[in-house]
Formats: C-alpha cells, sequence, structure tokens
C-alpha cells in the first residue's frame, strides 16, 4: 500500500510542476538550452487542463543479497487533470481502480474489493510539499532541482528530454525526466525516479489541452454499498 500511494502521491506532483510557469522561468536562465526552455514555457503557460491515454510502468530494482529479479506492473487507462491539483486516473487495465482529488482529498476506489481508501490530508507523506508550494504561489522548486536539456537528435533522442535532479535528499522524486515531441513541444511521457531507484514510466497518447472539465468531475461520489476506509498520514 505505501509504494502505491506514494506512486500516485508523485503523479500529483508531476502535473503540478508541468503547469507551474515559475520553475521554467526560473531555470531558463541557468540552463545551456535556453531556447527549449522558453519554448516550452510559452506553450504551457495557457495550459489549464488536459486529457490523455495512458500506459504507466513502474519498476522496482532488485535488491542485492534479497531478491534477483526486479518486479515490472503495467497498466493503462484515462489521465484527466484540470489546474491547479485536480487528478483523475481512471484505470482499465490490469484491473478497474479510479483515483480521484479535487486539491483537498484523495479518493482511491477498487470495484473489485469495493472498497475506497480516502485521504482527507493530500499532503500524505510530505512528498506533495511541492506541489502546496505551488498553491501558495510560491517557486517552491527553484534551487531544488538541477536543469539538463538533451535536444532531439542528440544521440538516440527522438524528443526533447527534461532532466531535473534534486540537488539534496527530500520529500518526492530524485529525479523527474520529461520528454516533449520537438514540432510541437507535445508532452509524450515522463519517468519519476525515487531515491531507491524505483521508476514510474508514464507515456501519453491522444493528449489533448484545454478540454472542458467541470469541477464536479473531481469529487468522487462514493458507490452504494461501498466500504470506506480512512487512512492516516504516514508518521
Amino acid at each position: 500500500m505505501g509504494l502505491k500511494r506514494r506512486r500516485l502521491a508523485l503523479v500529483l506532483f508531476i502535473f503540478l510542476w508541468m503547469f507551474a510557469p515559475g520553475l521554467l522561468s526560473g531555470a531558463a536562465a541557468q540552463s545551456e538550452s535556453e531556447d527549449i526552455l522558453t519554448a516550452l514555457q510559452h506553450r504551457y503557460v495557457d495550459v489549464t487542463s488536459l486529457t490523455a491515454d495512458y500506459t504507466r510502468v513502474t519498476s522496482t530494482p532488485a535488491m542485492e543479497g534479497v531478491f534477483q529479479t526486479s518486479a515490472k506492473h503495467t497498466a493503462s487507462g484515462l489521465l484527466m487533470f484540470k489546474k491547479p491539483a485536480e487528478l483523475i486516473l481512471s484505470q482499465a487495465a490490469p484491473r478497474t481502480e479510479k483515483l480521484v482529488t479535487d486539491g483537498r482529498t484523495v479518493w482511491w476506489y477498487i470495484p473489485e474489493e469495493n472498497v475506497v481508501h480516502r485521504y482527507t490530508n493530500v499532503d500524505l507523506h510530505g512528498e506533495l510539499k511541492p506541489l502546496l508550494d505551488f498553491l501558495g504561489g510560491l517557486s517552491g522548486l527553484e534551487g531544488h532541482f538541477t536543469v539538463k536539456v538533451t535536444p532531439a537528435g542528440t544521440g538516440e533522442e527522438k524528443n526533447h528530454r527534461l532532466d531535473l535532479h534534486r540537488l539534496q535528499e527530500g520529500s518526492g522524486p530524485a529525479r523527474i525526466t520529461v520528454w516533449f515531441e520537438p514540432q510541437d513541444l507535445k508532452l509524450v511521457g515522463f519517468r519519476l525516479t525515487s531515491v531507491m531507484g524505483e521508476t514510474t514510466d508514464f507515456s501519453l497518447s491522444n493528449v489533448q489541452f484545454n478540454p472542458e472539465l467541470e469541477d464536479g468531475l473531481f469529487y468522487f461520489r462514493i458507490p452504494p454499498g461501498a466500504e470506506v476506509i480512512d487512512e492516516e498520514p504516514a508518521r
């Protein structure tokens, strides 16, 4: 349960980062690929909502002396995001699950078990501190990550790649990698890497920018008869 909670928190984190122009503008002045960063800022500054089909692959590396093989899990579904912090992950495979947050409460529904896990504190493990910084109007990530751009055509890169590395140990991902199409800078996918080397890869398709998404979509209505488990933040 704890690992999945961490990964869900990281998903919220990356989308808040994507649509927070303060980080890009601050990083652009220091990056050797200023033109690409500036273009990304201009491309995404007016984006307030997004939908996409996703394939998610989570990978846990082998633990030397304990396990000899790594574990990989694949899931797919529909993603809907609305600024500043509303998110739906509607998973279709390998089993139906649904994660919904309105920025205050997180619901995680598993129809197969008829169970809803409810989190009333979004900052479950302190991993969403950067998200809360953005909501408060702060450039909370500036000074905490180094930024490197690898343009498309460099080595085997078919897309522009943006790498962010955390300067000091802290909550949230140790590294974030984001890929954009070189022609129109459309978001292709992203990777979140934890301190322990766990990775979560999202590949996106059918990306739509600024679709009309009503706020009511992001309030989860508990199905009749479902068991509701109120989860406490980790201490």
